[in-house]
């Protein structure tokens, strides 16, 4: 009889997975709340019910679940991991962290829980240690663009120009048809001074991609300050002429045109960019962490 009650159990839990995924979250938690019925020891149950939850947006209810989920089967990475994403998710950092380190303490060798535990690292204000489990999950695996990615976005944010500059490089040795990290290295390298380095970082990009914006109003503001200000003044009016919405275009014609000492053109083109930026400030869409 009890074997038979977990069979059905397992059922409609498999049930309750098909209208999760299909984003149906009453029928999925209704399904779920039988397969609990069936069977109160079935961990994958409540984690399912959960899930559910979170789609409805009953967010206490679901961590309770969760966490009921995890009394029955502490050790189940899935759920573990689950977890972790929603407390990340919802800015609750250092409970993220903790779960991370239970996956850890599981699994030790498994590279994306040392990106996991980098990114809470991060979020909680603690670089140093975040880069040393940055530098792990790359130990395990060098293949992950993502974790050079994000190891290279922090070191920038804290002001290690250089190790974020040594990150881009070697995320673009993995994807070398990827314009983004040659925009990244030459947007660093401006920044360091290496102007030259910089053109020849923008020029790259630019042969993988010759329609990249970011690379050709990058390599219009290098020539600027490379003193080729004629030259840069006729690419970012052609990038105008392109795409007048571009408030980075305006931005760099007007240093150009300053550096050629037509100041009342520039001031024009100053404004025209501070106009543009407040347009975008105005659309731009709320943000939300992601794991």
């Amino acid at each position: 009889m009890e074997d038979r009650k977990v069979e059905e159990s397992t059922k409609k839990y498999a049930e309750g997975h098909e209208l999760l995924m299909k984003a149906d979250y009453r029928r999925a938690r209704q399904a779920f709340e039988e397969a609990i019925r069936l069977d109160p020891k079935n961990a994958k149950a409540y984690f399912g019910k959960a899930n559910a939850l979170f789609g409805m947006q009953e967010i206490e209810k679901a961590f309770k679940e969760m966490e009921r989920a995890l009394g029955i089967d502490p050790n189940d990475e899935e759920i573990l991991d689950t977890y972790g994403a929603y407390l990340y998710n919802l800015a609750r950092y250092k409970d993220a962290l903790d779960v991370t380190e239970r996956l850890l303490q599981i699994d030790p060798e498994n590279p994306s829980y040392w990106h996991k535990k980098a990114l809470a690292l991060e979020a909680s204000e603690e670089p140093l240690k975040a880069d040393e489990a940055y530098d792990k999950a790359i130990e395990l695996d060098p293949t992950d663009v993502m974790v050079f990615k994000d190891k290279g976005t922090m070191l920038e944010q804290i002001k290690d120009l250089a190790g974020a500059l040594d990150a881009f490089k070697k995320a673009a040795m993995l994807v070398p048809n990827d314009t983004y990290f040659l925009d990244c290295q030459a947007q660093l390298l401006g920044r360091l001074d290496r102007f030259e380095d910089a053109l020849k970082a923008f020029e790259a990009a630019l042969a993988i991609d010759p329609t990249d914006e970011y690379a050709i109003n990058g390599r219009a503001a290098t020539l600027s300050k490379l003193g080729r200000s004629e030259e840069a003044l006729a690419l970012f009016e052609e990038m105008i002429a392109k795409n007048p919405k571009n408030p980075f275009s305006w931005d760099g014609k007007a240093f150009a045109l300053r550096m050629l000492g037509r100041t009342d053109e520039a001031e024009k083109a100053d404004a025209e960019a501070k106009r543009l930026w407040r347009e975008e400030e105005k659309s731009a869409p709320g943000t939300f962490g992601n794991a």
